[in-house]
């Protein structure tokens, strides 16, 4: 009964503040997603004020009021300098912001998998958990960089093709590793999980999809804690495809969490937020909005500067532009 009075005082609130102010709703629901950001770092060719955002007084503290938590890459965690890594992970707790990895979670063998994305080599989890642990990082999730993808559907240069349960298992003993460092970690999955533009008239997408989920859960023995869709069509009609993504992915009490990032990597940087600002308009005008969480991100070469936030070419300014409701 208590929920049900909740609701509708949640849904009264909604219609009050909405009937006030045309983008009132907007701010609402927006208000009630938690959001995540994740840079392009040095390591990788990102802007190279990267590591002054976790500095004391930070010109990004709008932003962060709204930031749930910060996603790192791999090369970050492997080929960061140390100290600079120590002072980013002091941040974190210092902040109360939570520490995400996007890695690979497949094990690449002789016969297949080495030098495609998600794949690690032998024994790599294991290290890349000790180095975590040994520079003062506490991970709270993991995030699955699109093994399914990659490792079942990806048809270049030593593929793998594998079945589901294989892949899954993979992925639990890589998962594993890290739980034995940080046992409360969670387990998530980026995936570019969408049906193809032809559709799923046969429901092969929805069946195969639905398989890897069950996979996971059984062979790791974690429910996943979110899905990140990697939206990599941005010129496809997201009211096409995504409300079906992020109803299978909630039917399964799992978080659905798009990304958002500009549809090309070209700069300058203007041009780039112009883009990723029209996306999260495309998202907000479908039926896949609100998203349980949401992801700003970056894997280009620009925006080429993350701050200030107060600045509309600076990529701290995406979770100000979003929260905004504008």
């Amino acid at each position: 009964m208590r929920f049900f009075q909740s609701l509708q005082v949640f849904i009264l609130v909604v219609c009050f503040a909405t009937a006030a102010n045309p983008f009132a709703a907007d701010e609402v629901f927006a208000s009630t997603t938690k959001a995540w950001i994740s840079s392009n770092d040095p390591t990788h060719g990102g802007a190279p004020d990267f590591w002054s955002m976790f500095e004391p007084g930070a010109p990004w503290a709008r932003a962060m009021a709204h930031v749930e938590g910060i996603s790192i890459a791999q090369n970050l965690v492997t080929n960061g300098p140390p100290d600079k890594l120590r002072s980013f992970y002091a941040f974190l707790k210092q902040n109360h912001l939570k520490l995400a990895v996007s890695i690979g979670m497949l094990t690449w063998s002789n016969l297949s998998g080495k030098h495609v994305e998600d794949y690690v080599p032998p024994g790599g989890s294991d290290y890349v958990a000790q180095r975590i642990k040994a520079l003062g990082g506490e991970l709270d999730t993991i995030d699955i960089d699109e093994a399914f993808w990659f490792g079942r559907f990806y048809g270049g240069e030593n593929a793998c093709h594998s079945p589901i349960d294989a892949l899954a298992a993979d992925v639990a003993a890589n998962f594993n590793a890290y739980r034995r460092v940080f046992p409360n970690v969670e387990l998530g999955d980026t995936e570019p999980l969408g049906p193809p533009p032809s559709g799923d008239p046969t429901g092969r997408w929805a069946k195969e999809t639905q398989a890897w989920l069950d996979a996971l859960e059984k062979q790791t023995g974690s429910h996943l804690a979110v899905v990140h869709e990697d939206i990599t069509d941005w010129d496809r009609p997201l009211a096409g495809y995504l409300p079906a993504v992020a109803d299978l992915v909630r039917r399964n009490h799992i978080a659905f969490a798009p990304i958002i990032i500009a549809a090309r990597p070209n700069g300058p940087d203007a041009a780039w937020m112009a883009s990723a600002e029209h996306n999260i308009a495309l998202l907000k005008a479908s039926a896949a909005w609100p998203p349980d969480q949401i992801v700003f991100a970056t894997w280009h070469a620009f925006p080429t500067r993350n701050l200030p936030d107060s600045s509309p070419e600076a990529f701290t300014h995406l979770v100000n532009f979003y929260f905004d409701g504008r």
